[in-house]
């Protein structure tokens, strides 16, 4: 099972606690899922009060064969994310997603383009070239990150006591989120996965 832990301080053991539980990946329909969907679930707390910090960082996306490799990805929130083109005709990549618009105009073969991402949440980015082209990069705005393991089991360590956000997000699912208070065990999350599988890229070891 892969997690997160956080702590800062000499009295982090006092003020701090676990979210454990379980994420149960189920076929929308027209769709079908198998076991290897299912560690594609990040889990992740924000908390309702005080600050949190992650570190950004620097990842790549690649356009080839009119599509996005990876199809998915996980940064952490002011991450900037390179995109090269390697097909050899023209892309026009974009996002209308609310404060993280942007427009790259014609991007021509072998050209690479950086752009930051500093607002948190689910950022979807196409090509208005070809309309089957389609990003989902997750925005992740704290460290408490953790990423299921095959049986869907989680475990969020070192969290602040109190009341905050429970997100879960898969590619195949979106970005669903529960108001809860730490410390909580044994939660059971029901996820549908409506959107066919594509190539992910988490990053979840990168975001503390």
């Amino acid at each position: 099972m892969s997690s997160v832990s956080h702590a800062s301080g000499s009295s982090a053991t006092d003020q701090s606690s676990e979210v454990t539980g379980r994420v149960v990946l189920s076929a929308g329909p027209g769709q079908s899922v198998d076991a290897s969907d299912i560690p594609n679930t990040l889990v992740y707390f924000v908390p309702a009060k005080g600050r949190v910090h992650v570190k950004p960082g620097h990842f790549s996306v690649y356009t080839v064969k009119h599509d996005f490799r990876p199809a998915a990805m996980a940064v952490p929130v002011g991450s900037t994310v390179t995109f090269t083109n390697l097909d050899e005709l023209l892309h026009n990549l974009y996002s209308a997603t609310p404060n993280s618009t942007f427009d790259f105009q014609f991007q021509a073969s072998g050209q690479s383009i950086s752009h930051p991402f500093t607002h948190a949440g689910l950022v979807l980015i196409g090509c208005s070239v070809h309309r089957s082209m389609e990003l989902d990069l997750l925005v992740v705005p704290t460290p408490y990150i953790s990423q299921v393991d095959t049986d869907g089991h989680f475990v969020l360590r070192g969290l602040p006591k109190g009341a905050g956000q429970l997100y879960f997000w898969n590619p195949r699912v979106g970005l669903v989120q529960s108001r809860i208070s730490v410390p909580v065990t044994d939660l059971t999350r029901q996820l549908v996965a409506v959107k066919p599988a594509v190539a992910t890229e988490l990053n979840a070891g990168q975001i503390r």
